[in-house]
């Protein structure tokens, strides 16, 4: 089984089985504590912030806020390029799909933060969302709210397939139309691409796919694999953290943190 269906398959234990998952990790926060975790970018990816997990939300902001500091990507981006990244430990907020709930619940939050945040949106969805649940999605008046508090969005492909299943032309469609075509619908510069699900090989094509994202002009392309980045070099496949807002505390530090260096 190659990496990425490993990946795959460790993501669908922990989503079928939630207990076994909360074990483990409570077994894991005894060893490990984000006070102890390498300086470097962690990126943090949510989905929903439904209205019942707002103060579960603003609790790990405030609790990643005593360990680090926030960044946006275009900051997040320079740090990486110029080595800078490193000196201390920097928390990237990132949203995937454009869930209203994005704007109405979780913006609130991170302004009375002072946190930055980068949404990344479907651009079919923008004007022609889903009917299906698990929406709804924001439209064009909640990413202006969004962009106006100083926010930053990105593209999360044109239609939300599964890019490693299509041809050359479909995967640039994905990638290279989905950046114009949000561009063109909010005037903003769209710099930064993030993977539908993001597992190397059964969602995206680590050979092929990255490269398109820096040719259509992106500055990087986000993975769901978990990971700290440290320097230009992670820009094509960005590390993230998948996160839920009802998730304890502590399962942060079993996600996200390290041991006490020996000595220290």
């Amino acid at each position: 089984m190659t990496t990425g269906g490993m990946l795959h398959s460790f993501k669908t234990l922990a989503r079928d089985h939630p207990v076994v998952r909360s074990l483990v990790l409570r077994g894991l926060a005894r060893l490990r504590r984000l006070a102890h975790a390498p300086p470097g970018l962690y990126t943090l990816c949510y989905h929903h912030v439904p209205e019942r997990h707002r103060a579960g939300f603003a609790a790990q902001i405030a609790y990643l806020q005593r360990h680090g500091r926030f960044v946006g990507a275009d900051e997040a981006v320079t740090l990486l390029e110029s080595g800078a990244a490193t000196a201390e430990r920097h928390f990237l907020v990132t949203f995937d799909d454009g869930y209203a709930d994005t704007v109405e619940v979780a913006l609130p939050a991170l302004r009375a933060a002072g946190v930055p945040a980068i949404l990344f949106l479907v651009s079919d969805w923008l004007d022609a969302p889903p009917a299906s649940p698990p929406g709804p999605y924001a439209g064009r008046d909640l990413v202006a709210e969004w962009l106006a508090a100083g926010m930053e969005i990105g593209s999360h492909s044109a239609s939300h397939a599964r890019i490693a299943t299509l041809d050359d032309a479909g995967a640039e469609r994905e990638i290279a139309a989905s950046r114009a075509a949000l561009e063109a619908a909010t005037g903003r510069p769209v710099r930064h691409f993030a993977c539908p699900w993001g597992v190397a090989e059964h969602d995206y094509r680590p050979g092929r796919d990255p490269g398109l994202a820096l040719a259509a002009g992106y500055a990087t392309f986000f993975t769901t694999r978990r990971g700290v980045a440290t320097g230009g070099r992670d820009l094509p496949t960005m590390p993230r953290h998948v996160l839920e807002p009802e998730w304890p505390l502590h399962e942060l530090d079993a996600l996200m943190g390290a041991r006490r260096a020996r000595g220290a």
